[in-house]
């Protein structure tokens, strides 16, 4: 069953307490084995997004909102804080972009998300800010919701496989030689190569590949690649 793992104390006021799993009734620490984190990961699979793409929240994380909070400002649709400082300084009072020969003059309206992605470029006074990541790596991770798939398998969202009409290296040669003549087969004969110069290349019977008796996946592999892509 795959509930084998953590049916027997998943209703335990304190589960595992007296197993090698964790350090004791103070449950400071834990160290589970694979099969009770993917039975875990899979009943709580309910309660967590789909979302695996860190670039989808870009400006919309925490340290966009510390940079918000210590800016004393808003992302658009985002939360609003109390302002991190308060104080004023008051020999800025007088000063403006006309009596300082080292600022910067932007002329349009600045947004408030370029002010949170480059706070010390569009900001003034930038105190206490995070500077976000740019951009992540692209994922290509897929969840897959049949549990009766393999570990590796094609999926259509990233490797579509669309059906077109080829032709085989055969009836291009035929083509040629009815377009060329008998001249193009003299040249080929003068050349070497003969009529089956560009035939497929066929591997020796007895080719295999590395590691071919290994296998490639145990019963455990997706769930453990289902686990690395866990939220933290």
């Amino acid at each position: 069953d795959e509930d084998s793992a953590v049916c027997e104390w998943f209703y335990d006021h304190k589960p595992l307490a007296d197993t090698k799993y964790v350090n004791g009734k103070s449950f400071k620490s834990y160290h589970l084995d694979l099969p009770i984190m993917a039975a875990l990961h899979r009943l709580a699979s309910q309660l967590l997004s789909d979302l695996y793409d860190p670039n989808y929240f870009y400006l919309f994380d925490k340290r966009a909102f510390y940079t918000t909070k210590a800016l004393n400002m808003a992302i658009p649709g985002g939360p609003k804080f109390e302002p991190l400082h308060r104080d004023v300084d008051e020999g800025d009072e007088d000063w403006n972009e006309f009596n300082d020969i080292s600022k910067l003059i932007i002329r349009r309206q600045i947004r408030s998300e370029y002010k949170v992605a480059f706070p010390h470029l569009y900001n003034n006074r930038p105190r206490d800010v995070f500077i976000a990541t740019y951009r992540y790596p692209q994922t290509m991770y897929v969840k897959s919701d049949d549990p009766d798939l393999p570990a590796f398998y094609f999926d259509p969202l990233l490797n579509p496989i669309v059906s077109k009409t080829s032709k085989t290296r055969a009836d291009v040669r035929a083509k040629h030689k009815e377009a060329d003549g008998e001249d193009g087969e003299e040249e080929n004969e003068e050349d070497g190569f003969g009529d089956g110069y560009d035939d497929a290349f066929r591997m020796p019977e007895r080719f295999a590949p590395m590691l071919e008796e290994e296998p490639l996946y145990s019963e455990m592999t997706a769930a453990g690649i289902g686990l690395y892509w866990a939220p933290a």
